[in-house]
């Protein structure tokens, strides 16, 4: 069994009621504030887990934390994967719901770690250049990492673009050990 599959439908059913229902944007405010929760807060990620927990008591707790929270759709919706059975997914399923809304949306994540924080001017040009690039808007997330020496790694789906000093250096390191300085016969 794919869980993340599993996952992903249970995403993608959400987002059609959502659009259909034309509650796209509380859907997503709902998902990310779940998503958030299940992040920063082990307790609660513990709880929905919890095969020990029964799944009317998972019910009574989620209504207690999210009942002027969510929407209604959202709540309802979150009760019903409870029933389910299926609340592990929880997580999984905020993650994806954020993701497809994403891709509807055009919009695009990308990681930009570097030694230093950018200033305003650097950022606006790697945005502009990977939204004419993308065809995109662009979400770019920061990331500072001193042991880099230099550069930057600027990444993306499945794509990354690391022009790091450290990774100058590796790539120099390589070179230099392929190199056989042993000639035969001195």
């Amino acid at each position: 069994m794919n869980v993340s599959h599993i996952a992903v439908t249970y995403a993608k059913a959400l987002f059609e009621v959502a659009l259909e229902q034309d509650s796209l944007e509380e859907a997503i405010r709902d998902m990310r504030l779940i998503h958030e929760l299940c992040h920063t807060n082990r307790d609660f990620t513990l709880m929905i887990k919890s095969p020990v927990i029964t799944s009317e008591k998972k019910i009574k707790i989620i209504r207690a934390i999210f009942d002027k929270k969510l929407s209604p759709l959202t709540l309802t919706y979150v009760i019903i994967i409870l029933r389910k059975n299926r609340e592990a997914l929880i997580p999984d399923i905020a993650r994806d719901f954020i993701e497809l809304y994403k891709d509807y949306k055009g919009i695009l994540t990308t990681y930009l770690k570097t030694t230093n924080v950018i200033g305003e001017d650097v950022r606006e040009k790697i945005v502009a250049i990977l939204k004419k690039q993308t065809g995109k808007e662009i979400e770019l997330i920061e990331e500072t990492d001193a042991e880099m020496i230099g550069g930057f790694i600027l990444r993306w789906k499945d794509q990354q673009y690391d022009a790091s000093i450290l990774n100058q250096i590796n790539k120099l390191k390589k070179e230099v050990a392929a190199i056989n300085l042993y000639v035969k016969g001195f």
